[in-house]
C-alpha cells in the first residue's frame, strides 16, 4: 500500500492528469465508470466511484477551511487498498484537468486567450491545465482583489505563461475566447453580455438556483452546455441554476464530439465527476 502527499501530487504531470481525466471520461461514457452523487453525513462529504479494475471513496470535511484536508482511498478487485492519498492538492488537479478536457472539447481550435475571473488556487490550477491543451498567447487576471490578482498573474508568469492582472471583469471578458469563473459568489460576477461570440466559459463556482457566480441569461446565448455529471448537477441542493435535462455529459462529448462553429459560446458546468478521484489517484500510486 502506497501513502502519498501533497507533496507526490505536486510532483505528478498536469499533462498526464489531463490525459488521465480524458481516459476516466470515455470509462463514464461506456458505463464502466460508477459516479453517483455526492453524500453528506454527520460532518463528512463522501464521493465514491468504480471502474473496471479498482474501487473507492473521496472523504473531505462537509464545512471547509483553508487547511481542510481531502482523503481519497482506493482497492483492487482482490479488495486489497492500493493507497492513500491526504492533503489538499488532489482536488484542483483532478477539476483543472476536467476542464481542460472540457475546454479541448469544446472551445475552438484556435482559442488561444484565457481570461480567469477569481485569483485562488483553483483559478491557477485551471489555468496551468488549460495550457497544456491550447497554447495560450495570453492570460487576464481579475479579482476583487487588486494584490490578489497581482499575485497570481506573477505566479503564472514565473511558469513561463503570458499573464498579466486586468482592471475589470468586464475587460476580461472581451478580450478572451477562453473564459473561466473561478469564484466562491453567491451573485453573477459577470453580466451575460459581455460574454463575445466564439467564447468557451468554464464555471468552476456555485451554481444553485439560490445563488450562482454566471447569469442564467448566459444559458439563452449558449448553443452547448456541457456538466462532467448530470447526476450530481440535480442533486444539487435547493436545485441547479438550469436544469440537467438541457446539457449533455462531457463523457458523452469526448466520445463523440460535436460540431462547432467558429461564433458558438459553449458552457462548461464544472460539478465533479465522482470516480475520477480514483482514475487519478491509480496514476499516481502507479508513478509513485
Amino acid at each position: 500500500m502506497r501513502l502519498l502527499t501533497d507533496t507526490d501530487v505536486a510532483r505528478f504531470p498536469i499533462a498526464q492528469a489531463v490525459e488521465a481525466m480524458r481516459a476516466a471520461l470515455r470509462l463514464h461514457a461506456q458505463g464502466r465508470l460508477t459516479a453517483p452523487p455526492r453524500l453528506s453525513a454527520a460532518g463528512l462529504t463522501f464521493t465514491v466511484g468504480t471502474t473496471p479494475d479498482a474501487f473507492g471513496f473521496r472523504v473531505y470535511p462537509v464545512v471547509k477551511t483553508p487547511r481542510s484536508d481531502q482523503l481519497v482511498a482506493v482497492w483492487n478487485t482482490q479488495g486489497q487498498v492500493e493507497g492513500v492519498i491526504v492533503g489538499s492538492t488532489l482536488g484542483p488537479l483532478r477539476t483543472s484537468a476536467l476542464g481542460a478536457v472540457a475546454a479541448d472539447v469544446l472551445a475552438r481550435p484556435d482559442a488561444s486567450r484565457l481570461g480567469l475571473i477569481g485569483s485562488g488556487t483553483q483559478a491557477k490550477a485551471h489555468a496551468l491545465a488549460v495550457a497544456t491543451v491550447r497554447p495560450l498567447s495570453q492570460i487576464l487576471v481579475y479579482s476583487r482583489d487588486a494584490a490578489h490578482r497581482q499575485k497570481l498573474a506573477a505566479e503564472l508568469r514565473a511558469l513561463a505563461l503570458p499573464a498579466e492582472a486586468a482592471a475589470s471583469a468586464e475587460q476580461v471578458c472581451a478580450e478572451s475566447n477562453l473564459l473561466t469563473l473561478a469564484t466562491n459568489s453567491a451573485q453573477p460576477i459577470i453580466q451575460a453580455d459581455w460574454v463575445h461570440p466564439g467564447t468557451h466559459v468554464c464555471t468552476l463556482g456555485p451554481k444553485e438556483k439560490e445563488g450562482c457566480e454566471f447569469p442564467p441569461e448566459l444559458a439563452e446565448r449558449c448553443t452547448l452546455i456541457v456538466t462532467d455529471s448530470p447526476a450530481q448537477l440535480a442533486a444539487t441542493p435547493g436545485g441547479p441554476i438550469l436544469s440537467a435535462a438541457i446539457m449533455r455529459a462531457l463523457s458523452e462529448c469526448v466520445q463523440s464530439p460535436p460540431p462547432r462553429r467558429e461564433e458558438d459560446i459553449t458552457l462548461f458546468l464544472s460539478v465533479g465527476l465522482a470516480g475520477t478521484e480514483v482514475v487519478l489517484a491509480q496514476k499516481l500510486f502507479s508513478q509513485a
